[in-house]
């Protein structure tokens, strides 16, 4: 059994999971298999990875209750002050650089164009369906990220109360989701919680179950630190593969596996719940040969810089990229060292100053 004392909550093997789950959005969007050699099956697999998404949600549930869930009083300045220099420094300057260069590229500024910058730099654009892929696309996610983020306190003073909130909350806010659909179903303000499909796929509302487990992860894990397992992390991984697999034949045409309510219901509650926290639990337990990958020297640069690959993968970078050559090794290789790079030298020293800049004021 592995040693789980951490520094403040960190698990290098699941700093290498971040990586895995940025590469897994990557192949979402630029999927690699050739269709005529591997087949369809293996296309339409690769295709349902963004479930890349999904793990990122469930980590970023179960490290913010292993952190804070705990603590007597949360500062909640401070606490504001670390997620806004992990997530918004980097997200601003690449949406600002985004929206400068389509607009340099296309030779005209409109205010239509300042109000779609402007809701991108708020996160508000993730509750408008219209704008929810503008800017930097792959962004709507953060949205989502920054809801969880502001109200992960408040979730956690209402747990400690009593676990059954873990299953009546995530019921509470779903319910809060479909409310506001019926709302603003009849309005055309900007795709505003227009439809179910978009509240569910996209938005704090749908996607609450996955915190939740995470943090339910935490939570169980804080109690029972001294299990000892032996296959889990396997079972967690074929788990995840099979569902992955499911959402593949349920895919239809050109669409995926989570337009359809079953779907939906693999990402948001299944995977997670018996796939994703499986391998959580077999990553922080047991050592194998998937963990000492993981927490190796490449796979820890790689995942730390995973969330400026996530930021880059798709637009202006890839564009650029495109006018050198369009060898998809080259591109992957290409975006992964742009990352490290960005992470090392603008990232990490931002992150840093503004911690100790703010937090001691």
């Amino acid at each position: 059994m592995k040693d789980i004392q951490t520094n403040k909550g960190y698990f290098s093997a699941l700093t290498g999971v971040r990586a895995i789950a940025a590469f897994m959005v990557y192949f979402h969007h630029f999927n690699p298999i050739n269709k005529n050699i591997f087949g369809q099956g293996v296309y339409d697999f690769f295709s349902e990875l963004h479930i890349g998404v999904t793990l990122f949600f469930v980590l970023s549930g179960f490290l913010i209750a292993y952190r804070y869930y705990n603590l007597e009083n949360i500062n909640f300045k401070e606490y504001m002050i670390n997620r806004f220099a992990r997530i918004y420094p980097m997200y601003f300057l690449l949406t600002t650089i985004t929206f400068l260069f389509f607009a340099i590229l296309h030779a005209q500024y409109s205010f239509s164009d300042f109000k779609i910058y402007f809701l991108n730099i708020t996160f508000l654009r993730g509750f408008f369906n219209d704008f929810k892929f503008t800017g930097v696309g792959q962004g709507w996610s953060l949205t989502v990220e920054e809801i969880f983020y502001i109200i992960a306190p408040l979730l956690f003073i209402v747990v400690k109360k009593s676990k059954l909130f873990l299953l009546a909350l995530p019921i509470l806010i779903l319910m809060t989701g479909f409310l506001l659909v019926y709302i603003f179903q009849d309005y055309s303000f900007y795709g505003l919680m227009k439809t179910q499909d978009f509240m569910l796929d996209f938005t704090f509302f749908g996607r609450c179950i996955e915190f939740f487990i995470g943090i339910s992860l935490a939570i169980f894990i804080k109690k029972f630190e001294n299990l000892n397992f032996r296959v889990i992390t396997y079972f967690g991984l074929f788990s995840i593969c099979f569902f992955v697999f499911l959402l593949s034949i349920l895919k239809v045409g050109d669409g995926y596996g989570t337009d359809c309510m079953f779907g939906k219901i693999i990402n948001t509650l299944l995977l997670p719940l018996f796939g994703i926290a499986p391998l959580f639990i077999g990553l922080i337990f047991e050592k194998t040969l998937i963990s000492k990958i993981l927490e190796s020297r490449l796979f820890q640069i790689l995942g730390k810089s995973s969330y400026v690959f996530y930021l880059i993968h798709m637009g202006i970078f890839v564009a650029v990229l495109n006018k050198i050559g369009e060898n998809y090794i080259f591109h992957f290789v290409s975006l992964n060292i742009i990352a490290i790079i960005l992470y090392q030298c603008l990232e990490l020293p931002v992150n840093n100053y503004l911690r100790t800049k703010f937090s001691s004021v």
